[in-house]
């Protein structure tokens, strides 16, 4: 019998924040601020509820600009964190119809970089290709958010 190795899908994105750590760090993990930067551009934050420690729930509503009435449910639990470092979550959408996407897992790391701080983003479990380049759009997108915040933070 002969096996075949698949290998599922993996995301891994970096960006450079022009802050120093602790303030990149800080700006991701205050629930005051998702609303500034923590989705897509074209989106907006409709509600967000974090329980920012291990174990903790988190659940972020998603609203589209152009049409209220087109939301996106991320939510998930917190696995590892690791200030100002490493957290380590499981992501997972609420489907229009009740049920929910298959568990993935954000890890992201915060690295100095002199000044500045690298953030890698790394998503595991997808179950194809069309969806981590889906994911792949989209944290794009909110990366460049923050990093934009960030830098007009700092």
């Amino acid at each position: 019998m002969r096996h075949e190795a698949t290998q599922a899908p993996v995301l891994v994105l970096d960006r450079i924040g022009r802050a120093h750590r602790q303030r990149v760090w800080a700006t991701w993990t205050d629930p005051d601020l998702l609303h500034l930067w923590s989705c897509p551009e074209g989106m907006r934050i409709g509600h967000a509820d974090v329980d920012f420690q291990v174990g903790g729930a988190w659940e972020v509503v998603m609203v589209a600009d152009h049409d209220d009435d087109e939301r996106h449910v991320a939510f998930g639990t917190y696995l590892e964190i690791t200030p100002p470092e490493r957290i380590v979550q499981e992501h997972q959408w609420r489907r229009a119809d009740g049920g929910s996407s298959p568990w993935t897992v954000v890890t992201v790391e915060f690295q100095v970089e002199g000044e500045h701080t690298r953030i890698t983003l790394t998503q595991t479990g997808f179950d194809t290709a069309a969806s981590r380049d889906g994911h792949r759009e989209g944290w794009s997108s909110t990366l460049d958010r923050l990093a934009r915040l960030v830098e007009t933070r700092s």
